[in-house]
């Protein structure tokens, strides 16, 4: 009785924020190829591509040259001509094509700091590794697109990679895990998972708040602060939780293509995985991460076809062959960005490289 009345409450207030965004949605539409003036602040880490950069103010996309660069958290005020396109009768997307735009103000105090390092780390990997391996490990370890060069992006999107440069589930375990670990044997355990999940957040900031990572984030917080007070919890609860937590918070999320695939990939090696184990996990070497990889594409598969009209018949194969790489740069990433040392780049270059040969090998093909 008592979930049942939540989950009331829950579809109450959603359904009440749903509808003030389609109203708001609909007023914008009146507004559909006339100049517009909007004021906010960047909330997407831009993407750089070729000779444009792309982010979002509130919701709308906005497609700029590629320099001044900007950067998320900045305020800025845009005027330009608004092009809508209709996704479904409930929801449209909104953007602004080269309009002007003028920084009215800088990062807050808290935002600059997290910016600084963000952009000191690349610069510390830029420093010791060519390219695409550079930008490769900034996005394995910080989630970060905008440095990729253009024809490697689009190796990423046709082999079905492009996953492996968005700051996820993996990260935030990893981080939270580390952290606990070291610190559980120095203070107690319930300290050390507080600060793992303070760590967390500003992390989850630093990476561009996308959602994958917010999903995962929730998800982490919420497994780990069920230790905190002695709760057991299960991978499909938390996803729920997660869910339901993001929805409330921005019912349009359930329309973007990035939170529908972190929960379709996630579902999938939640429910999926564990029956696909007995059959796959038996490759040599591969074993789990083609069960991991098979899980989530066959979730994701669906909506990528849906949306993007095609997908790649290597995906799995190329996944399977380089997922194994990942927690290995991972961990040389993150002490080559503690450090800045020429021999650890070295070492790091050596899983980069053979990440982007296959990557590339694939992406001709």
């Amino acid at each position: 009785m008592r979930v049942l009345i939540v989950i009331l409450i829950w579809l109450s207030l959603v359904g009440y924020r749903f509808f003030h965004q389609f109203q708001v949605g609909q007023n914008l539409g009146h507004w559909e190829n006339e100049e517009i003036l909007i004021k906010g602040r960047i909330s997407s880490e831009p993407l750089l591509q070729g000779n444009s950069q792309k982010f979002k103010v509130s919701r709308f996309d906005i497609v700029t040259q590629a320099y001044p660069k900007y950067e998320y958290g900045q305020k800025v005020v845009i005027v330009g001509r608004l092009q809508r396109r209709l996704i479904n009768k409930w929801y449209s997307q909104f953007r602004l094509m080269y309009p002007d735009i003028r920084l009215v103000e800088a990062n807050n105090q808290k935002t600059i700091s997290l910016s600084r390092l963000r952009q000191g780390i690349e610069e510390r990997f830029n420093q010791v590794l060519p390219e695409p391996e550079a930008s490769l490990l900034a996005g394995i370890v910080l989630g970060s697109k905008r440095g990729l060069p253009e024809d490697f992006y689009r190796a990423l999107q046709k082999t079905g990679t492009l996953h492996i440069v968005v700051a996820s589930g993996y990260n935030v375990t990893i981080i939270i895990a580390t952290i606990v670990a070291y610190l559980a044997g120095l203070i107690k355990r319930q300290w050390a998972i507080l600060i793992g999940l303070a760590t967390v957040g500003i992390y989850t900031i630093m990476a561009g708040a996308e959602p994958a990572i917010v999903r995962a984030a929730i998800m982490g917080s919420l497994g780990f602060g069920g230790q905190i007070i002695g709760r057991k919890t299960e991978g499909l609860r938390l996803l729920i939780a997660a869910i339901m937590i993001m929805v409330l918070v921005n019912p349009s999320i359930i329309m973007d293509v990035g939170f529908q695939l972190s929960v379709a990939a996630t579902f999938g090696l939640i429910f999926l995985s564990p029956r696909l184990e007995p059959i796959l996990g038996r490759v040599w070497l591969i074993g789990k991460d083609l069960t991991e990889t098979t899980s989530a594409q066959i979730m994701v598969w669906p909506i990528i076809v849906l949306y993007f009209g095609q997908m790649s018949a290597f995906s799995i194969l190329v996944n399977s062959l380089i997922l194994w790489l990942v927690p290995i740069i991972m961990a040389l990433g993150f002490f080559l960005a503690l450090t800045g040392n020429q021999a650890v780049g070295w070492l790091t270059y050596v899983p980069l490289t053979i990440m982007v040969r296959v990557i590339e090998g694939f992406g001709r093909i």
